[in-house]
């Protein structure tokens, strides 16, 4: 049978540990010792987020014991797991890394401490954290003066008693960097990995979330699915192929709206000034879509995609591709066909921007503007396959009487409603092509609600154009 093999151990006798670089572990001494799992809000310092830490823990007293973790590519040190000798190793990890493993992993759960991490028992400390990001006591411990014929890249920290941590801090500085993790100390010790240069941490708690046993210590460098505990031969993860995550997440109830997406994007506030609450429009009735499912695949085919749209996400995306197209009907077009008379002065009105842009290299780009007059003016001349233009038409027709009340205008006009018909078309072709190379890009084989907001997102113009919708932002189809 295979168990995971113990490197070296140490005691804790005073309910607490400190833990971090040096200084950090000077700093955790000096501080009060914390009781129990803290909450900890990450804040936002400059262009990240950080955690303010005290570098100590409530910790199980009695026997810690650490276990080496290994790349089985590279056949090297990535990683360090220590806990009480009370703890299933294999349990314990395997938790850990599900609510908080590795922000460069796929599904690691929470990449701060949140309510999750709170719950679940776990203590998220990242790169900024600690080390030479928090500065606290370094005037006292002092700095070891750079000397680049020795350097190398490694992480290091320490993990030792509170009551000891001074004395501990005194020892360890008298020794070599690169040899820290060779002296065998009875009340802490020192974790070192090479060709790493981020270090990230993890406390798992006990149930009752009373005192630390377990320290889970890795780096950006450090890749689960190939990383195993001495003595195991089985990863810390299960590897999977892209299409393996994608189908098992979709049986775990996975949310693919994108709403956190939007959020890290930093949508609206990348573009501008976004639309208030008084300003969106929508949800509209089922009733009132404009395109069915075969419409959306039609442009799809159209535009060279084989991707296709799948259950139980497939109603949604069709929800949400009619809303966006619903929105900039109402705020866009019902105004307009009832100001102007023809179809050349209102296309006019509604593309402003459609005189052709030059790029950085001199050449001319069309806007979106500029195909959408073409589109509203012009009949096309390559029609879309498997496409129904007089039902869509129809339906567009009916869509905009009944935002528009006894002021008809234009819509009586069916040259102006099969332009209309084309240019909506065109648009949603557009956002299709995009988003079903953004799933592309993240290995996905289907189009999903996600696809869809992150391409209109991402796009100056296709935001300006739907920003408008209020599916869009709360996510609600």
């Amino acid at each position: 049978m295979e168990f995971p093999r113990i490197h070296t151990h140490f005691t804790v006798k005073s309910g607490h540990l400190c833990y971090g670089e040096l200084h950090n572990v000077w700093q955790g001494a000096s501080a009060e010792p914390s009781h129990g799992l803290v909450a900890v809000q990450p804040r936002t310092t400059g262009t990240v987020k950080t955690h303010k830490l005290d570098h100590n823990v409530s910790a199980q007293n009695g026997t810690w014991n650490a276990f080496r973790l290994i790349d089985t590519t590279e056949s090297c040190l990535s990683g360090w797991f220590v806990a009480h000798e009370s703890v299933d190793v294999l349990q314990e990890t395997d938790k850990i890394l599900r609510v908080s493993g590795s922000p460069y992993e796929e599904d690691s759960g929470s990449q701060y401490n949140d309510e999750m991490t709170m719950k679940e028992g776990v203590l998220v400390i990242n790169r900024y954290d600690w080390g030479l990001y928090d500065k606290r006591a370094l005037d006292v411990v002092g700095e070891d003066e750079f000397d680049p014929s020795t350097f190398t890249l490694r992480i290091g920290t320490g993990l030792v008693d509170y009551a000891e941590a001074n004395a501990e801090v005194m020892f360890w500085k008298g020794v070599p960097e690169g040899s820290r993790d060779e002296e065998q100390r009875p009340h802490g010790l020192w974790l070192d990995v090479l060709d790493n240069e981020y270090s990230f941490g993890r406390f798992g708690f006990d149930d009752e979330q009373s005192a630390a046993r377990s320290f889970l210590f890795f780096g950006i460098q450090t890749v689960f699915t190939q990383t195993v505990i001495a003595g195991m031969r089985q990863p810390l993860r299960k590897y999977e192929t892209h299409e393996e995550r994608f189908q098992r997440r979709l049986q775990e109830g996975f949310d693919f709206r994108g709403m956190e997406a939007l959020k890290m994007m930093g949508v609206p506030s990348r573009w501008g000034v976004s639309p208030v609450d008084e300003e969106l429009l929508g949800p509209h009735t089922n009733t009132d879509h404009l395109f069915q499912e075969t419409d959306f695949v039609a442009l799809l085919r159209q535009r060279a995609s084989n991707l296709d749209f799948v259950e139980p996400w497939k109603d949604r995306v069709v929800l949400l591709l009619n809303e966006l197209l619903m929105s900039y009907l109402e705020r866009y077009i019902v105004p307009l066909g009832k100001s102007f008379d023809t179809i050349l002065t209102a296309a006019e009105a509604l593309t402003p921007q459609r005189a052709p842009q030059q790029s950085e290299t001199g050449n001319e780009l069309r806007t979106v503007d500029s195909f959408l007059f073409q589109h509203l003016t012009q009949p096309h001349t390559d029609p879309i396959p498997n496409w129904d233009t007089t039902t869509v038409a129809a339906r567009i027709r009916a869509f905009l009487i009944s935002q528009s009340g006894e002021q008809r205008g234009l819509l009586d006009n069916e040259e102006y409603i099969a332009g209309l018909c084309r240019a909506l078309a065109f648009l949603i072709g557009e956002v299709l092509e995009l988003a079903s190379n953004g799933a592309k890009n993240s290995y996905c084989s289907n189009i999903m609600p996600v696809d869809i907001r992150v391409t209109v997102g991402n796009d100056a113009e296709l935001f300006s154009i739907f920003k408008y919708s209020r599916v869009y932002w709360d996510g609600s189809e």
